[in-house]
């Protein structure tokens, strides 16, 4: 009797849907393999994450790994505590705040965003008591990037600006500058330029321009973002150029895959899709993290796509789904069924739906932010207009609306609303995906 094929969506289905095993479902994910018996069936063209074989031999051999990687955690966590425990024996309300926040973080590093916000609160409660209160400003700041990662706009929004307050009360400027990168962010996250370039601006201020660091790199960046967004292609490329200078007198290593990428999405915004690819494919040599790489990857493929090298496109986006995959960044997926049903709709090809499908499951499946659902239906509507399904494209368009609305997204829900009377009135939908621009260089700080 030959071995039962056991495929990964029926694994996953099998497992519980919490955090404590969210790193089994993930090192499923990337122990997964391609179907052999699909490998050369036309099917294969079409094939997604659920389509893959779940290798639990494979597996097997993880959980040792996995279990030490969950105890190291859960120590670190427990000890932070602890500390936090003795800070507070001692009647040092700042450093257990302090304390707190270490542990959150660690908990936040491992997506576990509940438990991260748990202690985060915790840490503000014991925040406000003594009079070094800085504790409390890390703690909002750390609450806003939680809120934001969630999809959490308005509440990120109003912790950001707490925040600022706090940190500004105790001369902070770090903290302030911190602040003001986060507010800006969640500002680019609802296309409000304006109001994101004066959160940055406010920012810079806080910072010794004649000084190079990273923060101001970043600034410079984020300020490069608003004014491509904004449709000033010209200052948007000033900006560039002075990070450009900062980076370079740091020598900071992080620097040339933000700018390399950032070149490459003002040459899209020039529609010059040719230069853009020269600078992705810059970003992707100087990626170093497993996110760059999809990222620099994701760009690539929209600049072959623009260039309707259909085929490179299709061969860069696999690529992407392998990082994706074997380093178990599971968002990027996302993005990455998005950009194949781009390449399917751009073929004319029914059989993309699939794409789209595999997204909306992993929307669910991994509780993903209101925003990547709302793309996600908004793409798939205009797939479904350029098949001819009018109706059924209305209506995907119409939820991505009232998510655009619920997260204040004022640029994507008038982009939506246009296609919606285009889509009603029988006109052709607009072209390409809508998210790829990955704006924030300081995410992960802010």
């Amino acid at each position: 009797m030959s071995p039962r094929r056991l495929r990964l969506d029926q694994a996953l289905g099998a497992i519980p849907e919490s955090d404590e095993l969210a790193p089994l479902r993930d090192a499923l994910i990337g122990a997964s393999r391609e179907d052999a018996e699909r490998a050369w069936a036309a099917s294969e063209a079409y094939a997604t994450l659920d389509t893959r074989l779940a290798d639990t031999g494979a597996l097997d051999e993880q959980v040792s790994a996995l279990a030490e990687r969950v105890r190291a955690r859960t120590e670190a966590v427990l000890r932070h505590t602890v500390r936090a425990l003795r800070a507070l024996k001692d009647g040092d309300e700042a450093e257990a705040a302090g304390a707190l926040v270490s542990a959150g973080e660690l908990e936040e590093a491992e997506g576990r965003l509940e438990a991260a916000e748990r202690y985060y609160r915790k840490a503000l409660d014991l925040g406000r008591k003594p009079r070094d209160r800085r504790a409390e400003g890390l703690a909002l700041r750390r609450l806003g990037r939680v809120a934001r990662a969630r999809g959490r706009l308005e509440e990120a929004l109003d912790l950001y600006r707490r925040g600022y307050d706090s940190a500004e009360a105790m001369r902070d400027a770090g903290g302030m500058v911190v602040a003001c990168q986060g507010a800006g962010n969640v500002y680019m996250d609802q296309g409000l330029w304006e109001r994101a370039r004066e959160w940055y601006l406010r920012g810079l201020a806080h910072l010794e321009t004649g000084t190079p660091s990273r923060m101001l790199w970043e600034l410079y960046n984020n300020l490069s973002v608003v004014e491509l967004r904004s449709g000033d292609v010209a200052e948007s490329s000033a900006w560039l150029d002075r990070a450009e200078g900062v980076v370079r007198a740091l020598d900071d290593p992080r620097g040339p895959f933000f700018l390399s990428n950032a070149r490459g999405r003002v040459g899209m915004a020039r529609e010059l899709p040719r230069e853009a690819e020269d600078a992705f494919r810059k970003a992707l040599e100087s990626a170093r993290t497993p996110q760059d790489r999809g990222i620099a990857l994701l760009n690539l493929a929209e600049s072959l796509l623009q260039q309707e090298r259909l085929v490179e496109a299709e061969a860069v986006a696999r690529e992407l789904e392998k990082t994706a995959i074997v380093h178990r960044t599971i968002y990027l997926l996302l993005d990455l069924y998005r950009m194949l049903g781009a390449i399917a709709r751009a073929r004319g090809d029914a059989e993309g739906f699939l794409f789209y499908e595999q997204a909306l499951d992993l929307c669910r499946e991994r509780g993903a932010p209101l925003v990547e659902l709302a793309a996600t239906q908004h793409e798939y509507a205009l797939f479904e207009a350029a098949q001819g399904s009018p109706e059924s494209a209305a209506e995907r368009l119409r939820e991505a609306l009232a998510l655009y609305e619920r997260l204040g997204m004022g640029p994507e829900l008038s982009r939506a609303r246009a296609e919606l009377a285009r889509i009603t009135g029988s006109a052709a939908p607009a072209q390409g995906p809508t998210r790829t621009d990955q704006p924030g260089a300081n995410d992960a700080d802010a």
